[in-house]
C-alpha cells in the first residue's frame, strides 16, 4: 500500500453521506457502525448471495464471471469463502482494509474478453459494471432490514450505510462521478438498473443450482458421508434458497422464472425471526466471523480505556483539554 495512500486513513462516524470527499483520503468503515454490526454476522454469506445474484444478471458480469470466476469452474464454494474472507477485510482489516482494496482491484484488471453477445472487449472493471458490484451490497441490506433488524431501516440509518457504502467503493477505486449519494439516488439508480439485469446464463446457473439444492461439500469429506451430509444441511439449503430469493426485486424473480408465495415469505420471516432471538442471546463469539468479533472487540476496548482516561485528575485542572 502506498504512503500516499495510508496517510490520514480514518475511520470516522460523524460525517454525512455528501461530505465525503472522492478525491481524499480512504475512510475506514467505522466498527461501531450498523455496517461493522451486520456484515460480521455469519448470516452475510445468504446477503452475499443474493448480492451475487444480482451481480451475475449484469450482461458484463455475467459473461466476464462465466469465463473467470470460480463460482462457474468447480469451485463455488471456495469462490464464496474468498469472497467474504475480502468483504471482511474491507470493513474489519484495518489497516489492511485498502490493502485488500488495491489487491481487488489489480485481481481484476486483466480479466477482459470480447463478448460473445456484442463482439465488443469487455473487463472486469467496467464502470457500470464495478459500480453494481458494490451497490448491490447496499441495496440487499436494505431489501433485507425486515430480516436483519425486524423493521425497515430509518432514514439517518439508510444514511449511515450509504455513507459507509461509499467508503468502500472509494476503498476499491470505484469511479465515483455518478455513485449515487443519497437513498433516493440509490433507488432510482436501482430502478433505472432494473431493464439492464438479465437471466443470463450465468444467473440461470446460479438459480438452478439454488433450486435443486446443489452443495458442494468438501473434498476431505469420505464420499460414503456425502448422502448423510446433504441430508443433514437441507435446512440450510433451504434457508439459503428462501433467503436469496426473498430478498431479490419480485421483477428480477419474473426474468429469472421463479415464483415467491406469501407462505414462503412468513416461513422466510419466522426463521429470521428466530436468527435474530439467538443473536441477542449467544455471545458475540459465537455469531460473528472471528475477524470481525475481535476487529470489534478491539474498537470497544479502546473506547473503554478513552472513557477512564477522561476521569483524570488532572483534566480537572483549568485550561486541561480532556480526549474526545
Amino acid at each position: 500500500m502506498s504512503e500516499e495512500r495510508w496517510v490520514g486513513m480514518t475511520a470516522t462516524t460523524d460525517v454525512e453521506v455528501g461530505d465525503l470527499v472522492d478525491d481524499g483520503p480512504v475512510e475506514l468503515v467505522p466498527q461501531d457502525s450498523l455496517t461493522a454490526e451486520h456484515t460480521g454476522r455469519w448470516t452475510f454469506l445468504i446477503f452475499e448471495g443474493a448480492a451475487f445474484m444480482m451481480q451475475a444478471m449484469h450482461p458484463v458480469i455475467g459473461e466476464v464471471t462465466g469465463k473467470y470466476s470460480a463460482a462457474f469452474h468447480g469451485d463455488p464454494s471456495g469462490r464464496a469463502v474468498r469472497s467474504v474472507d475480502s468483504v471482511l477485510r474491507w470493513v474489519y482489516g484495518l489497516h489492511e482494509a485498502a490493502a485488500e482494496g488495491d489487491r481487488v482491484r489489480a485481481l481484476h484488471r486483466p480479466l477482459t474478453m470480447r463478448s460473445e453477445q456484442t463482439g465488443k472487449q469487455i473487463s472486469a472493471l467496467n464502470p457500470e459494471a464495478y459500480q453494481w458490484v458494490i451497490c448491490t451490497g447496499y441495496i440487499v441490506n436494505v431489501q433485507g432490514a425486515r430480516l436483519l433488524i425486524g423493521r425497515e431501516f430509518t432514514d439517518a440509518e439508510k444514511a449511515e450505510l450509504l455513507r459507509d457504502n461509499r467508503r468502500l467503493a472509494r476503498l476499491l477505486h470505484v469511479p465515483m462521478r455518478d455513485y449515487p449519494r443519497t437513498h433516493a439516488e440509490m433507488m432510482a439508480y436501482f430502478e433505472s438498473m432494473i431493464d439492464r439485469l438479465e437471466a443470463t446464463p450465468q444467473a440461470r446457473k446460479l438459480m438452478d443450482d439454488l433450486i435443486a439444492g446443489t452443495l458442494d461439500l468438501p473434498a476431505a469429506l469420505p464420499k460414503p458421508l456425502h448422502p448423510l451430509a446433504r441430508f443433514a444441511l437441507r435446512p440450510l439449503i433451504r434457508l439459503n434458497y428462501l433467503s436469496i430469493v426473498g430478498l431479490l426485486d419480485p421483477r428480477l424473480r419474473d426474468k429469472l422464472g421463479v415464483t415467491w408465495s406469501a407462505a414462503e415469505e412468513r416461513r422466510l420471516n419466522r426463521i429470521y425471526k428466530t436468527i435474530r432471538i439467538a443473536y441477542r442471546v449467544l455471545p458475540d463469539r459465537l455469531t460473528y466471523f472471528p475477524l470481525a468479533y475481535h476487529a470489534r472487540k478491539h474498537h470497544q476496548c479502546l473506547q473503554k480505556m478513552r472513557q477512564r482516561q477522561q476521569k483524570s485528575f488532572a483534566y480537572r485542572v483549568p485550561g486541561a483539554v480532556p480526549p474526545a
